[in-house]
Parts: C-alpha cells; sequence; structure tokens
C-alpha cells in the first residue's frame, strides 16, 4: 500500500501558525490527525513564501522562523523548490486555464502535486477541487 501523503498549501499553514486565523481551529485538528495516521507532506517554498509574506508582522514573526526550522528537519515534510522547469510548467497552466481563477502559486502546487501523482490538499479554496483533487479541510 503506498505512503499516505498530502500537499500543504498556504491557507492550512496559516492557519496552524495564527491563532487569530478562521482556520486555526480546524487545520490544527486536522494535520496533527493526518500526522498521527502516519501522512507525509508536501509543500513548496511558493507557498512557503506566502505563508511568511501573510504573517510577516513582528507578532508572528519568531512563530513563522521556527516554523520553517521545524520543516527543514522533519522526515515527513518535504519542501520542493521551484526551479526552470517547474516554472514553465505552472506559467504554462496559469497562461492555458484563463477560465479559472488560479494564482501562479496555485498552478505551482497543482504541477508539482501531478508530478508527485499527490491526491490530496489541505487547503482553504475551491482551486483545487476544481483541479480534480481531494481536499482534506
Amino acid at each position: 500500500m503506498p505512503a499516505k501523503r498530502s500537499f500543504v498549501d498556504t491557507a492550512c499553514w496559516i492557519g496552524l501558525l495564527s491563532k487569530d486565523d478562521e482556520l486555526h481551529h480546524v487545520a490544527k485538528e486536522r494535520y496533527e490527525s493526518l500526522f498521527r495516521e502516519g501522512y507525509s507532506f508536501a509543500t513548496t517554498n511558493a507557498v512557503l513564501f506566502e505563508t511568511a509574506n501573510a504573517l510577516a508582522s513582528p507578532k508572528y514573526r519568531k512563530r513563522v522562523v521556527e516554523f520553517y526550522k521545524r520543516l527543514n528537519t522533519s522526515r515527513r515534510i518535504e519542501i520542493v523548490f521551484v526551479d526552470i522547469e517547474l516554472w514553465k510548467a505552472a506559467w504554462n497552466l496559469f497562461e492555458q486555464r484563463p477560465d479559472k481563477a488560479w494564482s501562479l502559486t496555485d498552478c505551482v502546487s497543482i504541477c508539482v502535486m501531478q508530478n508527485k501523482e499527490i491526491v490530496e490538499i489541505l487547503p482553504h479554496d475551491k482551486h483545487f477541487r476544481q483541479a480534480g483533487f481531494k481536499t482534506l479541510l
């Protein structure tokens, strides 16, 4: 049986890190539940850019820095860095789907999920359901 794996998007990370976020309780409960079930996780540096930017205020800065250090040392979390090939694939998807409101970061995430055959995601928005993925929040 293949290992259980989920992609983690910006909204989930923000929900986990910010007690003020409307998704805090559900994101924390769901992420911790999946972790206990043995899931591993993938995310991208583009998602982490969005997360850090959203929580750049002094109130959250230390928490975000500690969070990134934990991600870097976790054996169950893979950070995929956007290289030129991923950038091109994401841009092509962005360009080819003018009917969708997918952000460029969403397109990066979709390409990573397709390449790594990840079918589940911890997101906040409908964009990933539109792309055919199972949302876990």
